[in-house]
């Protein structure tokens, strides 16, 4: 019983700490329940402009960093085929 309980409480909380960070981001949004109410297609419009906006910016990131990384990468994965053939043979 003891432990029913405690997995009530751990879920009440996991459920109040996601509320918590939900909440706070619509505030940053300026999105009250309001808002959210009475309009909302404006809403799921600035949610989506949002999420649009943060991956154009991160895409440029993304792109010039991967110039690097992608090559890189592949160069250790080949050197690392090769290092294992040499052991197996």
């Amino acid at each position: 019983m003891r432990t029913d309980l405690s997995k009530v409480m751990a879920t009440l909380l996991k459920l109040a700490v996601i509320s918590f960070v939900v909440g706070w981001l619509l505030v940053q949004f300026d999105i009250t329940p309001e808002t959210i109410f009475d309009n909302f297609g404006e809403t799921v419009r600035k949610i989506y402009d949002f999420a649009r906006g943060a991956i154009e910016w991160s895409a440029g990131y993304i792109v010039i960093g991967a110039v690097i990384v992608i090559p890189i990468w592949l160069i250790s994965v080949v050197l690392g085929m090769l290092k294992g053939r040499r052991r197996s043979e």
